[in-house]
């Protein structure tokens, strides 16, 4: 259930303040990241979170899972734009550019490289 609230979390951060998983780039993994949020697939979500954080979504009720979908179906109407990036060694920073309900935010995603795919582990102030 933790989980569950971070990811609504996340969620609500990047709204309000702005198998294997991951992606072959930082961009890449906020760009999907952002698809399955605006598409209220949580299931999509998971692939681009940690292996630690991915199990407790995919672990989910069916009836857990509609309810978390059900509350991002307003992501739908969210725009980003990248306008930079940074990678450490294994960490990296994207900022983006959000537009939802009519404001505009700059805001930072934070990820790491895992297992050779970049996951998201937080964006705004999570």
């Amino acid at each position: 259930m933790r989980k569950i609230l971070a990811v609504l979390g996340l969620a609500g951060l990047l709204v309000m303040a702005c198998g294997g998983g991951g992606a072959s780039s930082p961009e890449d993994a906020v760009n999907g990241m952002f698809a399955a949020l605006k598409s209220g697939d949580i299931d999509a979500m998971a692939q681009y979170l940690p292996e630690e954080d991915r199990s407790e979504i995919t672990e989910m009720s069916d009836e857990e899972k509609e309810m978390v979908e059900g509350m991002l179906a307003m992501m739908s109407a969210l725009e980003y734009k990248i306008i930079g990036s940074e990678i450490e060694g294994d960490v990296a920073l994207v900022t983006i550019e959000m537009t939802f309900m009519g404001e505009t935010n700059e805001e930072e995603v934070e990820l790491m490289l895992e297992n050779g795919s970049w996951v998201v582990t937080s964006g705004g102030m999570l």
